[in-house]
């Protein structure tokens, strides 16, 4: 994925809903802003697709959200990647993926990896290069060993604060992103939550599924930082 070159096509996102299906079976609907919708995933990753497509609606999770955690003794592989999602304080450091709606549903594959989502903001090499909010979603797992399990604590809050530093590093350079709030969200809300889903050049957005007790996660972790 050497350079993450494609023509350089600004998006405009479709004012329906997309599914971010993560963690524990959680659907969290995405809305969009006004404009078109992306139909088809890109190949690569320097600037975001612009396609005549209707948005796509929310859609059911899949039956197994979540990849299956690995038995005693057996290791998940890493997906390889030149982009990396780094968390220096707290020891974190995933490969990171484009990740394209599929039917409507974002479901990461993997638990050992992050996945930007597309067609909002992509990974960029320098701050000055970003046109849009970049989001990057993973599966926790309430194990400490997987995708954004060092994002949460015990009690399925957040382990960073403001003025933590979350680096996002790619063949072109590195953006180092200041947390400016952590919060919360019922998945119901999260849909309508419009700071969330401004489109704001220069922010990145997490968002992982709490796990409390092993049961049906009901809520997401969003960690909102700027450049």
């Amino acid at each position: 994925m050497r350079g993450l070159t494609r023509p350089s096509r600004r998006v405009a996102v479709g004012a329906g809903l997309l599914a971010l299906t993560i963690a524990g079976g959680t659907v969290v609907a995405l809305g969009l802003q006004g404009g078109e919708a992306a139909a088809a995933a890109p190949t690569s990753a320097a600037s975001s697709p612009t396609a005549d497509a209707a948005p796509e609606e929310a859609a059911v999770p899949a039956e197994d959200a979540q990849p299956a955690l690995p038995t005693a003794g057996q290791a998940l592989p890493t997906p390889a990647s030149d982009v990396h999602v780094v968390v220096p304080a707290l020891g974190m450091d995933l490969p990171v993926l484009p990740l394209t709606p599929r039917s409507g549903a974002i479901n990461p594959p993997t638990l050992t990896a992050a996945y930007w989502i597309e067609p909002y903001g992509d990974p960029v090499g320098d701050a000055a290069e970003a046109d849009n909010t970049l989001y990057l979603a993973a599966h926790s797992t309430n194990t400490g060993r997987y995708g954004f399990d060092p994002l949460l604590d015990e009690d399925g809050d957040s382990t960073l604060g403001t003025g933590d530093v979350v680096e996002v590093s790619t063949p072109g350079g590195t953006v180092a992103y200041t947390v400016e709030r952590t919060q919360r969200y019922d998945k119901d809300e999260l849909p309508d939550a419009a700071e969330v889903w401004e489109a704001v050049p220069g922010r990145l957005v997490l968002i992982t599924c709490t796990q409390e007790d092993g049961g049906r996660s009901t809520e997401n972790l969003v960690v909102v930082a700027r450049s």
